[in-house]
C-alpha cells in the first residue's frame, strides 16, 4: 500500500491522444445520480468523436435527463485531436504536450468532480473528466483515446485517487510540517488550489479560506475578502517557517485562525485588514 501511495503522490503517466473537450456552462449539482452523470459525459464524447468522425451518431438521450439537465446548457466542443502524457497523481491530472516538455493543462484534484470511460462500442478506447480548474476556462468535460483502446488501468489508477480524495485524505503531506498541525481537519483548507479558483469561492466581506501556496514552497495562503477586494496573505515568515502575524507568533496556522475569529480581531497585512468572518468551506463532494 505504501508503495502505491508513493506511485500515486509522483503520478503515473499515459501516453493518450486529447482529443478535445466540452464547456459546461452549468453546475452538476442537479445531477445527484451517477447515471446521470455518465449519460452527461456519455453525450460530451460522443460530440467531440463526432467532430473527428470517431464515432457513429449520439444514441438517444433520456427524456428524463433532458428534462433535468438541458443539453443547450453545453457549449460547443473543441477540438485539440493531439498527442499528449496524461500525468494522473493524487495532487493532480496534469497534460502535457506529447515531447513532454510543457504542461498544457493543471488539474487539481479538488477541483476534478469524476471520470468515465466510453462503454459503447463507438466510444471504445475513450475516456474523460468533468474539471473546473479556473474561471477564465470554466467548467469542462475533457476527453482522451488511448490509440490501443486499453482504457481499463487508466480508470482503475483514477478511481483510486478519487476512493482516497472521498476519504478527506488531503494530497499535500501537511502532516510533515509542524505548523500546519490539524490543517486537513479543518474544512476551510481547500488544499492547492490556485488564486483564480480561490478568488471564485469568495464573494462577501469577512469570507476566508486557507490553500497550499502553489508560488512558494511549503508555505500556505489565507485567502480573503477585505473591502471588497479579494486578498491573499502567505502565512508562514519565508525566513524561520513560523507563523507570525503582527507582534504575535503562533504554534500553528489553526491556532492564528481560531485566535482572530473568535476575539473578531483583523488580520493585517500590506496595510489591509482582513476579518475573519465566514469560512469558505471543501464542497464534498465537489460537483
Amino acid at each position: 500500500m505504501a508503495d502505491e501511495l508513493k506511485d500515486l503522490e509522483t503520478g503515473l503517466t499515459f501516453p493518450l491522444k486529447y482529443l478535445g473537450f466540452v464547456p459546461i456552462l452549468e453546475s452538476l449539482k442537479k445531477l445527484t445520480d451517477s447515471a446521470e452523470r455518465e449519460n452527461l459525459t456519455r453525450h460530451c464524447m460522443y460530440l467531440v468523436c463526432n467532430q473527428l468522425g470517431l464515432s457513429g451518431p449520439n444514441p438517444e438521450v433520456s427524456e428524463r435527463l433532458l428534462a433535468q439537465f438541458e443539453f443547450q446548457k453545453l457549449g460547443p466542443p473543441t477540438v485539440e485531436n493531439k498527442f499528449v502524457d496524461l500525468n494522473v497523481a493524487l495532487k493532480a491530472f496534469t497534460i502535457i504536450d506529447g515531447d513532454g516538455v510543457r504542461i498544457l493543462e493543471h488539474h487539481p484534484i479538488d477541483v476534478i468532480s469524476f471520470a468515465s470511460p466510453g462503454r459503447e462500442e463507438a466510444l471504445r478506447g475513450v475516456l474523460c473528466f468533468v474539471s473546473n480548474v479556473s474561471t477564465e476556462m470554466g467548467r469542462r468535460c475533457v476527453v482522451f483515446m488511448e490509440e490501443d483502446k486499453n482504457i481499463e488501468f487508466i480508470m482503475d489508477t483514477m478511481s483510486k485517487i478519487f476512493h482516497l480524495k472521498n476519504q478527506g485524505r488531503e494530497y499535500i503531506n501537511v502532516n510533515t510540517l509542524p505548523v500546519a498541525r490539524g490543517l486537513e481537519r479543518e474544512p476551510w483548507f481547500h488544499g492547492e488550489i490556485d488564486r483564480t479558483r480561490a478568488e471564485a469561492l469568495l464573494h462577501n466581506e469577512g469570507d476566508f479560506l486557507v490553500r497550499m501556496s502553489r508560488n512558494t514552497a511549503r508555505n500556505f495562503v489565507l485567502s480573503g475578502i477585505a473591502n471588497s477586494v479579494p486578498k491573499h496573505f502567505l502565512l508562514l515568515d519565508e525566513n524561520d517557517q513560523k507563523v507570525r502575524k503582527q507582534s504575535q507568533v503562533f504554534e500553528t496556522i489553526v491556532q492564528l485562525i481560531e485566535h482572530h475569529r473568535a476575539r473578531n480581531v483583523p488580520i493585517i497585512s500590506e496595510g489591509s485588514e482582513l476579518y475573519l468572518v465566514r469560512p469558505i468551506l471543501r464542497d464534498t463532494p465537489r460537483i
